[in-house]
């Protein structure tokens, strides 16, 4: 198989198992108005250009979304266009393509590209952890009480999916056989199934989860507060980009580092810039979603790490024996998060 066929072939497997999301109109470029405050910042001539998507209207986005509306991309040396793309198998599929540069998706869609033929590289995950609560209808006040129930995912494969099975496999349930999953097509789609009750449970996440919390449905387990490790969204690349221009990955990764030290002391200035994007202004589920992803799921280094993969593997290794041929110490390069530590722009 030749490599373009390969990886045409990657395209169409994680278009088909990849989880789904929403879309915004791609974000207009705004003045600098915060320098770069970090320990050692690194002095770059403006302006090297880079394409850009994220996959999802999700909080695992905000420090991106903070650091380009903030002017952070800019003040180290980075014009970047920033789009956002529905889904992360369409956005593995259009860095594939080479219709982007950098892509913010998930380690599972990179992971199945991988083995497909691709050669992604991943150099920062901003969600290490599972950023979801398990919510589940009224009168059901255990995981265990999930057996025989109908749980909701996006799809197959993608990162709900293999967040939920995660969960359930935690707590001792077998998610093939003590539980229907059901894949609903989309992170929008989960709510509304929970909210209607057509489904029993399914992970969301704030600030999303606002309208279950006024619907009197509560979380069974809080996944980001188990520090299960997870690769759901990665700062990802394809490789021949990477060695091309590790000035400009640099950059980008200082900057997201950069953007999480300042909203940490920034919490207004970070909530506005989630409601944007969310087009959110109810204050008390933005300060809900500052708390949660601030204290429970980001930390000042988002480092790669090979044991993200593992719920990945094992459920993804079960349909494709290719999963399990892909090194993953060789798909993440820790190199520029460790430059950023080492210059201390995380505090």
């Amino acid at each position: 198989m030749t490599k373009t066929l390969a990886v045409l072939v990657a395209s169409l497997a994680i278009l088909a198992t990849a989880c789904g999301g929403g879309a915004t109109p791609s974000a207009s470029p705004t003045a600098s108005t915060v320098a770069a405050g970090s320990a050692s910042p690194t002095v770059r001539p403006c302006c090297t250009k880079v394409t850009a998507a994220y996959s999802n209207i999700s909080a695992d986005d905000w420090l991106t979304w903070y650091a380009f509306e903030k002017g952070i991309f800019k003040d180290n040396g980075l014009t970047v266009d920033l789009q956002s793309i529905n889904g992360g198998a369409q956005t593995s599929a259009a860095l594939l393509a080479g219709s982007i540069q950098i892509g913010q998706f998930g380690g599972a869609e990179a992971l199945s590209a991988n083995a497909g033929g691709a050669d992604l590289v991943v150099v920062a995950n901003l969600a290490p952890v599972y950023p979801y609560k398990l919510y589940a209808q009224k009168g059901i006040t255990t995981i265990q009480g999930l057996k025989g129930k109908k749980v909701g995912v996006s799809n197959a494969g993608g990162s709900s999916d293999i967040a939920t099975r995660a969960a359930l496999k935690s707590a001792g349930l077998d998610p093939d056989k003590d539980v229907n999953i059901i894949a609903v097509g989309s992170h929008a789609n989960r709510t509304a199934a929970l909210l209607a009750g057509t489904i029993d449970a399914g992970v969301d996440d704030p600030p999303e989860d606002l309208e279950l919390v006024k619907a009197g449905l509560t979380p069974l387990v809080d996944l980001a507060g188990q520090k299960l490790p997870a690769a759901n969204t990665g700062v990802i690349m394809q490789r021949s980009y990477l060695n091309a221009n590790k000035d400009a990955v640099q950059a980008y990764v200082d900057s997201l580092t950069i953007a999480r030290s300042k909203m940490k002391a920034d919490k207004s200035g970070a909530t506005a810039v989630l409601g944007k994007y969310f087009k959110l202004d109810n204050q008390t589920a933005l300060d809900a979603a500052y708390d949660f992803f601030m204290n429970e799921v980001t930390v000042p280094y988002l480092y790669p790490e090979v044991i993200q993969w593992k719920d990945a593997i094992d459920i993804l290794g079960k349909g494709n024996p290719n999963i399990a041929k892909v090194d993953i110490s060789k798909m993440i390069d820790r190199s520029f998060m460790q430059s950023a530590q080492d210059r201390k722009l995380g505090g």
